[in-house]
């Protein structure tokens, strides 16, 4: 038997002939007495175990009372802080099993314990004859884990397809793959020309859209697959302001259909794929000479970049070749359904030939990673004292004051934490007064209007943000907060309902008590695990991330010659 047969190359009924052969060579050994337990999860465990016949016999001989009519059990027992001498257990319960081999799967009640688990025979009188017994077993509390970690590795079915995948919240596209591609098989990895010639800066290979089509291109190496990138000629793109917009893209297309002809006679291409339409007289030409699958992305059409205004010359230009290109692709690819829906109607596309993959570009994030130490330091603070914030209008409504009343016991009782309020108000001055004169005015830093720049770098030197209002506030201040990770305190008056108690905040009532309760309650971070997890969730949800994008592509391009080579059988 040849073990080192490619995966790829191996049939269902082949796996089932090597596994018989393993199991063969290697049979699992049965020559001793054995039950072991394992934890699934907190409340549900597992046992499987193997008892000889010669075992039973022993023990049978040995018995003054026959056990043909006891029944044979796993007994599992409870031995926390024990040291357990089989009978001063704190509780235990039986399963009834069937055979001398076997395993179960059962439910716990009680999770943070200890439990050993035994086989053996119960006679009708109670009495437990035990032929084994397994290792101690914690189970874990139910509670969430603490790996916070969303990258993973996808396994297709047969094992044809393996690979690291950075987002498991991704898991439905890759379901989906596994589920278009089944039987899909290929003796060697695909291979993908990809063509972008940028015309201008704003749509060069340093553009927003050019870093997205140059990281998607080298992406593909996750996948197996092998993608060139075919962009400008350098030299011809330093003379572009020489020539016409048309024209430039005529030459720029002559010179790179010569390249991807040339690169395909030295290692064959499967499918070439274009971006928007002064790429796609590329793909056409190639298309027509190499007889190859082409993909078109559309990222937006002639009339979404003229906003609807009347065309001019250029314009109609642009249209009648975005149509050509669009015509002769055996796919567009679009990244919002407006675009598709325009493509249709527009071009008199097929709607079964136009599919929305979203684009992945780069945006500025709301929280940076700024060392937020760095940041307190920037403020004069003290770096290793934690950081309260309070945001928005200095007033009676937004429960300044309540805060102000809070603070001389939390101080009291915490003697380093610190709190800053940003914003204006009209009680500003007195409130700053006030907390001079309860003597805390060294631990408060009240800063007036601040820029969003400011503003970012405290919601990030913060360690969790008050709204201790009166009445309904605005969610946009602790949606901030908790997108970054910070724990937000309110009231039940503010109405903010983004905050659930306990998970990523803590709601109070509006009075100073149940304030002081709420802060000493976070200044402790009680909920450090919990936001955590709250943000690798969002991270992760929030934009397509970029794999996922590159995944759907590969989906497409096995589909597409999937559809060829049946054409090609029929």
């Amino acid at each position: 038997m040849d073990f080192l047969e490619e995966p790829r190359k191996l049939s269902r009924e082949r796996l089932k002939e090597i596994a018989w052969e393993v199991g063969t060579m290697y049979p699992i050994p049965a020559t001793y007495d054995y039950i072991a337990l394992f934890m699934i999860h907190p409340r549900r465990g597992h046992v499987h175990w193997h008892i000889r016949k010669e075992c039973v016999e022993a023990m049978t001989s040995k018995q003054d009372e026959p056990i043909q009519n006891a029944s044979l059990i796993v007994r599992v027992y409870d031995v926390t802080d024990i040291i357990f001498d089989g009978f001063n257990a704190h509780m235990f319960f039986d399963l009834g099993i069937s055979g001398l081999s076997g395993n179960y799967y059962f439910g716990l009640n009680q999770p943070a314990r200890n439990y050993v688990a035994e086989i053996g025979f119960r006679r009708k009188d109670g009495h437990f004859h035990c032929l084994a017994r397994s290792n101690t077993v914690f189970f874990d509390r139910d509670r969430p884990s603490g790996n916070y970690r969303t990258d993973g590795l996808f396994v297709g079915s047969l094992l044809t397809r393996v690979f690291p995948v950075e987002n498991i919240f991704d898991a439905p596209i890759y379901e989906r793959i596994n589920r278009e591609l089944a039987g899909v098989e290929h003796k060697e990895a695909l291979s993908i020309a990809v063509v972008f010639l940028g015309i201008n800066p704003e749509t060069g290979i340093d553009s927003p859209l050019g870093s997205f089509v140059k990281e998607f291109s080298e992406k593909f190496g996750s996948f197996g697959l092998n993608a060139h990138l075919f962009i400008s000629p350098v030299d011809e793109a330093n003379n572009r302001v020489h020539k016409s917009l048309i024209k430039r893209v005529q030459t720029f297309s002559k010179i790179v259909c010569g390249q991807i002809i040339a690169a395909h006679e030295k290692k064959p291409f499967h499918v070439i794929h274009c971006h928007d339409w002064y790429s796609s007289a590329v793909g056409i030409t190639a298309r027509k000479k190499l007889n190859l699958p082409m993909v078109l992305s559309v990222h937006s059409t002639e009339q979404e970049r003229t906003q609807g205004y009347t065309l001019n010359r250029l314009s109609s230009s642009i249209c009648r070749r975005e149509k050509s290109g669009i015509e002769g692709a055996d796919l567009v690819i679009v990244p919002h359904s407006s675009t598709r829906q325009q493509v249709i109607n527009l071009y008199g596309a097929p709607p079964e030939k136009v599919v929305v993959i979203p684009d992945v570009l780069a945006k500025e994030p709301l929280c940076d990673s700024t060392d937020p130490f760095q940041m307190k330091r920037l403020f004069g603070l003290n770096q290793d004292a934690p950081m309260v914030l309070f945001a928005g209008e200095i007033s009676h409504a937004a429960g300044a004051d309540l805060l102000v009343d809070a603070l001389p016991t939390v101080c009291r009782n915490h003697r380093t934490a610190q709190f800053v309020f940003a914003g204006n108000g009209p009680l500003k001055g007195e409130l700053e007064t006030r907390a001079w004169h309860a003597g805390i005015g060294q631990r408060c830093r009240f800063l007036g209007d601040v820029s969003r720049e400011t503003f970012k770098t405290l919601l990030m030197a913060s360690d969790f943000v008050v709204i201790p209002a009166r009445t309904w506030q605005d969610e946009n201040l602790a949606q901030a907060a908790i997108s970054c990770g910070r724990p937000v305190l309110t009231t039940r008056q503010a109405g903010v309902n983004c905050v659930v108690h306990g998970v990523n905040g803590l709601i109070t009532f509006d009075n100073p008590g149940s304030i002081v309760w709420g802060i000493q309650e976070l200044l402790f971070n009680p909920l450090k695990g919990s936001m955590l997890s709250v943000v690798a969730k969002k991270k992760a949800n929030e934009t397509p991330s970029l794999e996922s994008i590159v995944a759907q592509h590969y989906m497409y391009y096995e589909l597409i010659l999937k559809g060829i080579r049946g054409i090609k059988d029929a």
